[in-house]
């Protein structure tokens, strides 16, 4: 390797350059998104971007055989990539899979995923379509000779040595899998790396039976390192001509200094669980402690189950149609196999004989449930707004006993131990148990309550998890030891199952990301918590709980909810008495609809101009004088490409380039969703079609006489490129349904007259430069709180004080606090900017009003519309109109984004404010 750097730093830092001057280079194909059922999240995306690099032989990286790891968090959607590594390896000439993991429950679990078209968790297109040709995903013992479809065999690490090293009919051998150039896919990699630390190394026995009863450290040294490693990826030590393939995909990389060394060159893509918990993309985590017995434990959980049905139910009724089958499910977590049998009997008896006199108990819930100061232990507080939803609402209690009685009948709860399992030490689930268990959120499925022991701690997924319930109350062995107690290890691992977030839609909210961080008191809030109730007389437990979640990022003790006021003295001046702020509004599309795609072919003008470089490098020759006069003279633009090209001239991949290139901006028009949905087509290959784009003509005016064939690839990138973002505009004037208002004034009262209370993550540098800009008279803000992008720019700001007060006698600068939004003019699509800079010129009745997006480079290419809203902003209001308020005049500015590592764009706008 390079400069001792691991292969994923190596490939990020070349990815930023290679995105800047040949973005179509690492474009994800179209085939891939057009063949997923989902669209692929932003780390998802850069996972598949650093493989696509990886396999270019120009990155000068790959290697033969390939063996690549993918360490990414629980929850994060490995499975999906693996479905889009399947599809680019099918692509490159592959047939053979092998899926391997070490438990047969996800291995059941995957199947559904790759090849039972019915499930809703199969990750394809009910029609997987690849140059032109239908491909199947067909599930085999034995692969065979040339197949035209993906062969893929599921199998444990246990059973595929076995398979190999125990003739059997019909088994795998190794010879034929020597043959054939093979893809493994290696699911939860983490348990597969023992014998890397062994330091005997031993290698006796390698070739005998793996039993049943073999212990981990067998089956990982046996199948494989010796297995999978040496005698199929490796080939038996085959040298050359070697393509086959390992990926490996796992939340966990043991710490191990030898395993640490051993993947330094195959970690191509790392998005660590701390990464994935702040993007916002899980449930927060509630942990509910208290003095309640186990009875009272499982009503207040049954309390919680239904007020959140209730408030879904209620969101549904006002038009909220992602809530239609919301069932929250409750999983109660028992110590041994014979508590969990006993359990799962006595709440059915519980459930059976409800009384209202059963929930007398909830009336000490100020003595008996702790409240702590950290957003993750509100369990009081959250008990006490469904009392206050109940008493609002004025619901009995009788009706809550009813529904309780009514949803958790006995053929509504499962328990994960088959009847006929006689261990006392390993739960066992039969195939229909496991088909229930992995489709929980299917509109079908009747299951509200699960009852386990350690049977779900991995390899489960659940996007409807909401309570989990732990029902003994002794303190795990070793609680008072420094270690962590493997009860504990489990328990946590469960609520990495439960916080995966349960997507809907809210307003112009993103609908799988956590939409009320911000508005802590929503009613729809409950629907983005996980709790977990435990009895806990000494906090002791729930403490070793809350170490373990905080190492993996799941709480943090640094999150609080705090409240940003406008300060007094801010308030006594006139800027704040008469002074305006100016918004827009989101309002309904008029033209929505009202015209065709006929309509904007005839109208449609799309002229195209190559001024210079833009034809085949063969059309001159560029040390003859007279060739470089005619390259100079190509401004003047005499020519047009005759016949004048359509849009289905241009060969098929630079299509596809251009519009990957098109799909990577949030919320598209070209991600395939969006073009499936306005246009009804199944493939991106129908948009060729002449009664869609295909006959769209491209005029193009040159300096020379060229033919379309003259013309380089790379220009019709560029063309098709225009040509695209000019159609979308055009296209989004018929099907968008919002779009943006002018702007109006109001006062600051209206905007920002009330406080503002919210969640946020305090650290020490936000706490000393709040401390500094209370004291300031020109930060409007009475309180501060904000990211290292935020606190970089108020530092550059206070820098720039003195050039901006030589001219302008008024200068305040405002944080918004998610309280000031605006909606860009074409979509309508909501932007709260970070800061707001008001200013007012010396002896004149000219107010600035300055957006400001503090923006890391990581976030820029999703956000880039907010930009473009920026600039359009500051040509409207800014340049060409002003904006009048009886005498007063206002222009509206927007600034490019500011990015701390490189402020050179951002200054060369920003200065231009005291420049003038």
């Amino acid at each position: 390797m390079v400069d001792n750097k691991n292969l994923h730093e190596i490939i990020s830092e070349r990815i930023k350059g290679v995105k800047s001057f040949a973005p179509e280079a690492i474009a994800i194909p179209q085939y891939i998104r057009d063949n997923l059922k989902h669209d692929l999240f932003y780390w998802q995306e850069e996972a598949l971007e650093h493989l696509l690099y990886y396999e270019n032989e120009r990155s000068g990286l790959k290697k033969y055989p390939t063996h690549l790891m993918f360490n990414m968090a629980t929850g994060s959607g490995k499975t999906l990539i693996m479905a889009a590594a399947m599809l680019y390896y099918y692509k490159q000439g592959y047939r053979h899979f092998i899926f391997l993991v070490n438990q047969n429950n996800i291995v059941d679990k995957t199947q559904n995923n790759f090849i039972n078209k019915s499930h809703t968790k199969y990750l394809f297109k009910d029609k997987i379509v690849i140059d032109d040709k239908t491909v199947n995903i067909k599930e085999v013992e034995n692969f065979s000779d040339k197949p035209k479809e993906i062969e893929i065999k599921f199998t444990t690490i246990q059973q595929l040595h076995n398979d190999i090293h125990i003739q059997r009919e019909n088994q795998l051998i190794l010879e034929e899998l020597n043959k054939r150039d093979i893809v493994i896919l290696a699911d939860e990699a983490h348990h597969l790396n023992a014998d890397t630390k062994r330091d005997d190394m031993q290698l006796e026995l390698l070739n005998t039976e793996i039993s049943e009863r073999a212990g981990k450290e067998e089956i990982e040294r046996k199948g494989w390192e010796h297995t999978v490693i040496n005698l199929i990826l490796n080939k038996n030590r085959q040298i050359s001509g070697n393509k086959n393939v390992l990926l490996e995909f796992t939340a966990t990389m043991d710490e191990d200094d030898r395993v640490v060394e051993k993947y330094k060159d195959k970690i191509i893509y790392k998005f660590t669980l701390k990464e994935f918990l702040s993007a916002g993309y899980t449930k927060e985590i509630n942990l509910i402690s208290s003095r309640f017995n186990k009875k009272e434990r499982i009503l207040q959980a049954l309390l919680f189950n239904w007020y959140r049905e209730q408030i879904a139910l209620k969101y549904f009724k006002e038009g909220n149609e992602s809530l239609i089958n919301f069932k929250p499910v409750i999983l109660f977590r028992s110590k041994s196999i014979e508590d969990s049998k006993n359990d799962y009997k006595e709440f059915l008896n519980i459930v059976a004989n409800l009384k209202v006199s059963d929930f007398e108990f909830i009336k000490d819930i100020e003595s008996k449930v702790d409240e702590g100061d950290s957003l993750h232990e509100q369990g009081r507080s959250k008990t006490l707004e469904i009392l206050r939803f109940i008493e609002r609402e004025n619901i009995f209690y009788s009706e809550i006993v009813e529904w309780i009685k009514a949803k958790f009948v006995e053929k509504n709860c499962i328990i994960t131990n088959s009847e006929d399992n006689k261990s006392t030490k390993t739960e066992k689930t039969t195939e229909e148990q496991e088909r229930l268990l992995n489709s929980l959120e299917d509109k079908n499925n009747h299951i509200r309550a699960i009852f386990t022991v350690k049977r779900l701690t991995e390899g489960w997924d659940v996007l409807n998890l909401f309570d989990i319930v732990r029902l003994y109350e002794s303190q795990n062995k070793g609680g008072k030891t420094k270690g962590t107690p493997d009860a504990t290890i489990q328990e946590k691992q469960l609520i990495g199952r439960g916080v995966r977030y349960y997507s809907f839609d809210y307003k112009d909210k993103i609908r799988n990301k956590r939409k009320f961080d911000d508005d802590m008191d929503h009613e729809l809030r409950i629907l983005e918590e996980l709790n977990y109730y435990t009895y806990d007389e000494e906090s002791r437990y729930i403490s070793h709980l809350k170490e373990e979640l905080r190492k993996d990022g799941y709480i943090k003790d640094n999150k609080e909810r705090k409240i940003f006021r406008i300060k007094d003295d801010f308030k006594k001046t006139p800027f704040y008495k008469h002074g305006k702020i100016w918004l827009n509004k989101q309002d309904t599309n008029p033209d929505r609809r009202k015209r065709t795609l006929e309509n904007i072919k005839r109208d449609f003008y799309n002229g195209y101009e190559i001024r210079r470089f833009g034809f085949k490098e063969n059309k001159f020759g560029f040390n003859k004088k007279d060739d470089i006069e005619r390259l100079d003279i190509k401004d003047e633009l005499q020519w047009t490409v005759d016949p004048t090209p359509k849009f289905k001239y241009f060969d098929k991949n630079i299509i596809y380039k251009a519009i990957n290139i098109k799909a990577k901006s949030e919320d598209s028009i070209f991600q395939f969703k969006n073009l499936k949905r306005e246009f009804h087509i199944e493939t991106i290959d129908e948009l060729l079609e002449d009664k869609f784009l295909g006959d769209f003509e491209i005029p193009i005016f040159t300096g020379e006489k060229i033919s379309f064939d003259d013309i380089s690839n790379g220009e019709k990138l560029n063309i098709l490129l225009d040509f695209l973002g000019k159609f979308e505009k055009e296209l989004r004037k018929i099907i968008n349904p919002h779009i943006g208002t002018p702007f109006q004034p109001l006062s600051f009262e209206e905007v920002f007259g009330k406080p503002k209370e919210k969640v946020v993550e305090v650290d020490e540098e936000s706490k000393n430069l709040e401390i500094k800009l209370k004291n300031t008279d020109w930060y409007i803000l009475d309180s501060f709180n904000g990211t290292s992008e935020e606190i970089a720019f108020i530092n550059y700001f206070e820098s720039t004080l003195g050039n901006l007060k030589d001219k302008y006698d008024q200068v305040y600068l405002l944080r918004n606090e998610e309280v000031y939004k605006i909606y860009d003019f074409e979509k309508g699509r909501g932007f709260q900017p970070d800061f707001i800079l008001f200013l007012k010129e010396k002896n004149k009745r000219m107010y600035y009003q300055i957006f400001i997006e503090a923006k890391g480079d990581y976030l820029k290419e999703r956000d880039e519309w907010k930009e473009e809203f920026l600039k359009e902003i500051t040509e409207i209001y800014g340049e060409k109109d002003k904006l009048v308020y009886e005498e007063d005049l206002y222009r509206l500015i927007g600034l490019p984004f500011f990015d701390s590592k490189d402020t050179s764009k951002f200054h060369k706008e920003y200065q231009k404010l005291w420049q003038k």
